[in-house]
């Protein structure tokens, strides 16, 4: 018992991390996700937040170009007014923050703040220090974006008060409105605003962007349905010819697997070659069964006769010593019969072994026939091609040919083996003899398994249904062409890939 736990403990299962749902919830879950992700990918890569930022800092260049041209000619002439400049600009000042949240600044040559949308009392006074400020008053469009220190997380989504980490400098110089100093920079122009967080983007195109993805998840949903009920449906139907088959309806099933139509590729293929698979388990069912009563039919006679000349003896102590000789040398015949049954079932099963893409000269073989049969005649060997197969395989066909020749038109007829010319994408060979033929009702079963008509000389009937079944399992074809004085046994095999 502790062997048993210790054994099972040894081998950890694997936990499965997923969960077990149906094809159409992977499905649905799977195209939410896709739905959802390019928002998440808009927010996660910060694309979102830098288009925004992109489009303050566009805004805030605009509104810089607009404001150089109305104050230049107010700082050029700065004597037109008695009021000071603060009091000049503010009502503008002012109302560009109000309306677009920008604060403004204006500073003159010296980098000193002549006016500020903050109101009456200036808050910086030199601005000399700032890097954006010095790039404009150098000629050229000053740009940072700086980080906050208090970012009003606080805010409701709907206020118009930014929530941004950061915020945005531009600075653009300020050139003289007198025609003979018009490339003189006078002063600058700063306006800072923070850019909109991509929640408050979202929630002000919320109303379009709510009805969009309504209507996104709408239709997700139906493809979902639609998909997954294209999916599992065919797959339902091979579920339950499967169980067909599993309860023994092998044919039935197979029927069911084929006329299981889908518009998936991948099911349909799947579909087809669970089909295949049924039918040939049934074939191997049928084959099995049959074959397992024509062992029987043909065991059962030595059987009975072993069995019968054991019992005499056993029963007879006073049988004379020369019908005792008699009776074991019929049991050692029934003995040897039954090894050469034994002998010709294990090549028939070794017949049904792939031969894993091995290649095989037909020429060869028939070139190395008179080795073994020096008395068969060989030629246009060269003729027979290279063909995919077992050469241990195909040389036993030509020998139970041959031996079969021999056993049924006697040691006196002549045999050739000859090669035949490819065509059609087969090669092959035959085997002639002149021997007394083949008559047309031993025609229609010379391949069935112990059919014979040599049984008293010890024929088992295996030859050439060992012949038929390796030619067949090589995907191959056996003809048969038999008259007084010739008979032809013409074997085509596929020719091999280049």
């Amino acid at each position: 018992m502790n062997h048993k736990s210790k054994a099972e403990g040894s081998e950890p299962r694997r936990r499965n991390l997923l969960p077990e749902l149906s094809l159409r919830t992977w499905l649905l879950g799977s195209h939410l996700l896709v739905l959802l992700l390019p928002l998440a990918a808009l927010i996660g890569t910060g694309a979102l937040a830098m288009d925004l930022r992109r489009q303050t800092r566009v805004d805030l260049e605009h509104q810089a170009d607009v404001l150089t041209v109305l104050v230049a000619d107010m700082l050029a002439n700065p004597g037109d007014e008695q009021r000071p400049l603060q009091l000049r600009f503010d009502p503008l000042l002012v109302a560009i923050r109000d309306r677009t949240l920008a604060s403004v600044r204006i500073v003159d040559a010296d980098a000193q703040v002549l006016a500020s949308s903050s109101g009456d009392q200036l808050d910086v006074i030199d601005m000399s220090s700032d890097a954006v400020v010095m790039t404009a008053l150098a000629g050229r469009t000053g740009m940072e974006t700086r980080n906050r220190d208090r970012p009003r997380h606080g805010e409701p989504l709907s206020s118009p008060s930014r929530r941004a980490r950061v915020r945005l400098f531009i600075a653009k110089p300020i050139y003289s409105a007198q025609a003979d100093h018009e490339h003189e920079i006078i002063g600058a122009v700063l306006l800072s605003r923070t850019p909109r967080e991509e929640l408050q983007a979202l929630y002000h195109m919320s109303p379009r962007l709510v009805w969009g993805l309504l209507a996104a998840l709408l239709l997700t949903i139906v493809l979902a349905v639609f998909s997954g009920r294209l999916a599992t449906r065919s797959l339902e139907s091979l579920a339950d010819a499967a169980r067909r088959i599993t309860h023994g309806s092998g044919s039935e099933g197979a029927k069911l697997m084929r006329s299981a139509g889908s518009h998936v590729d991948e099911v349909r293929a799947l579909a087809t070659a669970t089909a295949a698979m049924a039918e040939q388990l049934q074939s191997r069912v049928e084959y099995i069964n049959e074959f397992a009563g024509n062992v029987a039919h043909e065991f059962r006679t030595p059987i009975a006769t072993l069995r019968g000349t054991a019992e005499l003896i056993r029963d007879d102590e006073d049988m004379a010593t020369e019908q005792r000789r008699r009776f074991l040398d019929n049991a050692l015949e029934e003995l040897e019969r039954l090894e050469r049954l034994v002998d010709g079932l294990l090549a028939l099963a070794r017949a049904e072994q792939p031969h894993g893409g091995a290649r095989c000269s037909l020429a060869e073989l028939l070139t190395s026939l008179p080795s073994r049969w020096p008395e068969v005649s060989v030629s246009e060997a060269e003729q027979a091609g290279l063909v995919e197969g077992s050469a241990a395989q195909l040389a036993s066909v030509l020998d139970n040919l041959i031996d079969n020749a021999y056993a049924h038109a006697g040691t006196e007829v002549r045999v050739q083996a000859r090669g035949l010319v490819a065509r059609d994408g087969r090669t092959g060979f035959e085997i002639i003899d002149d021997g007394p033929g083949i008559s047309a009702a031993n025609q229609a079963q010379i391949f069935d398994r112990f059919f014979t008509t040599n049984r008293e000389h010890g024929g088992t009937g295996l030859g050439l249904a060992l012949v038929h079944r390796i030619v067949e399992t090589h995907g191959g074809a056996i003809e048969l062409d038999s008259a007084p004085g010739r008979t032809c046994m013409r074997v085509w095999l596929p020719l091999a890939n280049e």
